[in-house]
């Protein structure tokens, strides 16, 4: 009888140290600890306990952990341009370039990321219908864990509060989610103030011509949905939501109001284009530049950059409404955001062929 216990009670010992290890197996890869954590496709990864490196899988990713924690990049997505640089820490400049996953036919360089071995690999933008798939396959070609964070105008607050608790840097987080939030909960309730009668009619477009239109619906156009203004370029007359060029004739069926152009389309040569000349926008110079720096405030690619185009294009058409110095405003998104500290000059430049010229 001694010995029959004796036996019994080595067995439960024996089996207690293998359903421990299996419990500890389950936290840690090697001498890492990790943790569960659910991304925004409802997949659930284990991901390192500290996160010290990261792989954005692209601009969006690339983009919005550079405003939480640039000192984690391990790489880039795509290089930084020589606008971009001039609000870009130079320790982030000559990083290495992954390529992106999504975007045409996708250039991720899989071999440089995994000789890089970051900690976690980030996806974070729309959610696309097989995004989870799409992460299981990036997660299994490479080794390494990879999350996907969702992320629009109205959910870039919940991404970094998402990304705070994955990073461990919550505190960084809460402060760029709160401005994000005050942002978009002042955009909520202006929308709801102004009346039928009052909402400005508008198309955002860009190309040398300025007649490559971005659709109503579509992401980069998601500024103008947000602000309260009417989209005219209605999904009807264009192939898809984004980048769709019409004739002149299109234009001046819809006629808007108002007329944004991304920077670098032809601001400068429309008010004397005579093709240009019995479009509404144009004959009551309602004609202006979208800024840029880093990168377009209407949204290429369509970040946490946004939010400044909504406090921006608000104050621009709804002055009454969203009142508040547009010059202050971008001072401290730069300064929360990006860490650069913006002259008034450099607002100025910014905001020359819109709000300063309104």
């Amino acid at each position: 009888m001694i010995k029959k216990l004796l036996l019994l009670l080595v067995s439960a010992a024996v089996l207690l140290s293998v359903c421990s290890c299996d419990a500890k197996a389950e936290e840690k890869s090697g001498d890492t600890p990790l943790r569960l954590f659910v991304d925004s496709a409802g997949r659930e990864v284990m991901v390192p306990v500290t996160i010290d490196t990261i792989a954005p899988s692209g601009t969006n990713a690339q983009l919005m952990l550079y405003t939480l924690c640039p000192e984690k990049l391990l790489g880039l997505s795509q290089p930084f341009s020589r606008v971009q640089k001039r609000y870009i820490d130079e320790s982030c400049w000559d990083l290495p370039i992954f390529g992106q996953f999504y975007g045409g036919s996708g250039t991720m360089n899989y071999e440089e990321i995994i000789s890089a071995a970051p900690d976690i690999i980030i996806d974070i933008g729309e959610e696309k219908t097989n995004v989870a798939a799409d992460m299981d396959e990036l997660q299994a070609r490479t080794g390494i864990p990879v999350i996907f964070i969702e992320a629009s105008p109205n959910t870039f607050a919940k991404a970094y509060d998402m990304l705070g608790d994955v990073l461990g840097i919550p505190d960084r987080a809460a402060a760029l989610s709160g401005f994000v939030r005050e942002a978009m909960t002042l955009a909520e309730t202006n929308r709801k103030l102004i009346g039928e009668e009052d909402i400005i009619r508008a198309v955002y477009s860009q190309g040398e011509y300025g007649l490559e239109v971005n659709g109503y619906g579509s992401v980069h156009a998601c500024v103008l949905d947000a602000v309260g203004v009417r989209n005219v370029a209605v999904l009807g007359a264009l192939s898809s939501k984004g980048g769709d060029e019409v004739t002149i004739d299109q234009m001046l069926l819809w006629d808007p109001e108002v007329l944004i152009l991304a920077n670098g389309s032809n601001y400068k040569e429309i008010f004397d284009d005579p093709m240009w000349a019995n479009v509404t926008a144009v004959k009551e110079g309602c004609v202006f530049e979208t800024p840029l720096g880093p990168y377009s405030w209407m949204g290429r690619p369509p970040s946490v950059q946004c939010v400044l185009g909504i406090l921006w294009l608000g104050n621009l058409l709804y002055p009454d409404l969203y009142d508040f110095d547009m010059t202050e405003k971008a001072q401290e998104f730069y300064s929360l955001f990006f860490d650069y500290e913006l002259s008034e000059e450099e607002a100025f430049d910014l905001l020359k062929n819109s709000t300063y010229s309104r």
